[in-house]
Formats: structure tokens, sequence, C-alpha cells
């Protein structure tokens, strides 16, 4: 059973007013009315809710007053094609999945039958962070939100996902996280499926992972929200899964030029002297692929950075790979990166554009 289907259980002696609190808590629109052994007896929307008020119903009547009995559902082997001719021929938003026991195991929805079913692994982005390097820029909207070219950079983001088939996202969110919300809802008009994964306080970059867990028995990704990066994430994947890696970081080839002579010594004999040499080292991309059972090395509800958790894997033996980014990549911590990934985005725009044009000929 999906963990969070939970929060949409009603029971036969809770009152409306508790069922509406379920509804909200769920943020899907529907409580699902079960008996003690979770088996379906029945589903309330928030529509049914207020159609009963406006009738004079009150908030502390029972829950049955409400609820539609003998629901719409599905059995957990029909296929998406079966589930889908439900969906036309009954004309409902959303439909709970039983067992063979008429037990509640998921809820699905019209959108998810429409959508591309793509593919299982999820994508985690951490999107709930302050953005304060950017000062006034993140005033009033989250970093993620701050636009490069036409669209939020965290739309650039979803997109490069999705291109490549990975169209389960999970948004970690926190500061302005209503802004994040109301702009992409439920990511349906974005071609896919988005999950919000709530912090009620600063958790780092994996103790915002462990808050997901109940979404993922995949390899998964987990990718910063101020990362600009046309990545191929399909081969990244495929490098993670064929290597066995527990971890797999993104990394960049950074090159730094030291600008003296640098002398290699021994004691008081100078051995070697190079001029302002070329210095070459992998940095942390903020992309990575991960095993699901991974997730049990995080504290609960603890501030923790994904670092603590590579260099904990390192420490226990476990496989930590490098995968290097070859690609367009630009972390936008600072007004100068956001400013330099803003006039990039024409520059690899045009260069599509021109591959596209060369296909066609």
């Amino acid at each position: 059973m999906k963990n969070n289907i939970n929060k949409l259980f009603v029971y036969e002696k809770y009152s409306i007013r508790q069922a509406l609190q379920c509804i909200d808590t769920g943020a899907r629109g529907i409580a699902l009315l079960v008996n003690k052994d979770k088996t379906l007896v029945g589903t309330i929307t928030d529509g049914d809710i207020r159609r009963a008020i406006l009738k004079g119903t009150s908030l502390e009547d029972s829950v049955e007053k409400v609820a539609h009995f003998n629901p719409v559902s599905v059995n957990q082997s029909m296929t998406r094609e079966e589930i889908k001719d439900i969906f036309i021929k009954k004309a409902v938003k959303d439909i709970p999945i039983v067992d063979d026991n008429n037990r509640v195991i998921d809820l699905i929805s019209i959108n998810d039958i429409l959508l591309p079913e793509g593919k299982k692994n999820p994508v985690i982005i951490m999107a709930g962070g302050l953005g304060t390097r950017l000062k006034n820029l993140t005033k009033e909207i989250p970093k993620p939100m701050l636009k490069v070219g036409q669209d939020p950079m965290l739309q650039h983001i979803i997109n490069n996902f999705k291109q490549y088939g990975y169209n389960k996202i999970l948004l970690s969110v926190n500061y302005k996280s209503e802004i994040i919300e109301n702009y992409f809802q439920d990511g349906f008009s974005y071609g896919v499926k988005i999950n919000y994964i709530k912090e009620t306080k600063r958790l780092g970059t994996a103790g915002g992972i462990k808050l997901a867990r109940e979404y993922i028995d995949t390899p998964f990704f987990v990718i910063n929200g101020d990362i600009f990066t046309n990545l191929n994430v399909e081969n990244m994947m495929n490098f993670h899964i064929e290597n066995n890696y527990d971890i797999t970081v993104g990394t960049i080839r950074h090159a730094f030029q030291i600008p003296y002579g640098v002398i290699d010594a021994e004691k008081n004999n100078i051995k070697q002297l190079k001029e302002k040499p070329v210095v070459e080292y992998l940095i942390n991309g903020g992309v990575y692929c991960l095993k699901p059972d991974i997730i049990n090395l995080i504290p609960d509800n603890q501030y923790f950075e994904i670092t603590d958790l590579i260099n904990i894997c390192i420490k226990n033996g476990r496989k930590v790979g490098s995968y290097e980014i070859k690609d367009y990549w630009m972390d936008i911590g600072k007004i100068e990166d956001y400013n330099k990934a803003n006039k990039d985005i024409y520059d690899l725009i045009c260069s599509d554009k021109a591959g596209e044009s060369n296909d066609k000929q």
C-alpha cells in the first residue's frame, strides 16, 4: 500500500468536519470511506460536502450522509488501457485501486492516465532554498522560480528530465512554496506528475530526500533547484545502474590557473619550476543518482546534507561513482552566474535550432 494513501482514509464514525479535514490534508479533493480492514465502502469529495452544507447539513453530522456508496473502483491487476476505458465510461476524476479483497491500495486520477507512462525512476528537485546570495532577486520569489530566458529555472529542469521520459517529479519545497505550487500545480499542464514534499523546517539536501521515501522504490535522481543544464540524464541513470553504484555524483571538470610560478622543492633543493600551471580537478555538479535503500542512512527530521550522506557511504564501503558531465552546466548561486545563464540560453536555443535545421536537410 502507498504510505500516503492513508491520509485519504475516513471511517464510518467520522463527522463531515473530520472528512473535510482529511480532504484538506490529502490535497486530492477526495476522501475514501473505508472500514477497519481498509476495505473500500464509499467516496466523499469536497463538492459532495459543499452541496450538503448548502442543503442545511451540519458539519457535525455523520460522514455517511455525504458518502457515495458502492463507488467506482479498479483492480490492481487491470491494465492501463482497461482503467482508461473505465474513466471514459464513468466520467469520474479519481478512482480507487483495490486488491482482490477490495482493500484500497492506491488512488489514480484521470491525469495519471492521460499523461505518458514515462520512466519509473522519480526525480527529486530540491527547491526549498532561500537563495540569499542572489540578494534582492529572491526577496519576493524562491530562487528556482527566477526566469532563465522566458521560463523559470525550475521549468527548465523539469523539461530536461521530461524529454528523456522522466515525468515523475517530487518537488521538495519550503521558502515561499505557495508560489511554486500555484505555478506548477499537479504538473499536468507541463506533461509531468508532480508531488510536493513539504519541509516544515530546513533539512538540507539529504534531509529533504528522507521525506520522499514513500514515493521511492526504484533508483532515483536528486538535483538542486538552481542547476541549469542540458545534461543527458538518461545516460547518467544508465551509467549508475550498469555500474551498480549506490550513489552516482554528477561531476564537472574544473580548471584553475595558478597566477604564480610554482616550485617543486625537496628540502632546500628546487627540483622543478612550473610557470603559472593549470590545475584540473572534479567538482560536485549538484546532480545525483541513488539506490532506494540509501534513504535508510539519512536520519529522521534532522538537517543533513547530501555531502554527509556521500561520506557515510564511502566510510561504510558503499560504491560511490563519478559521472563526468560534459554537457552545458551552470550552478546559479550568484548574480553573475544568473546573468551568464540568461545570456547562454539564447546561444543554446540557436544551437538547437541549427541542429534541427541540419537534421531536416
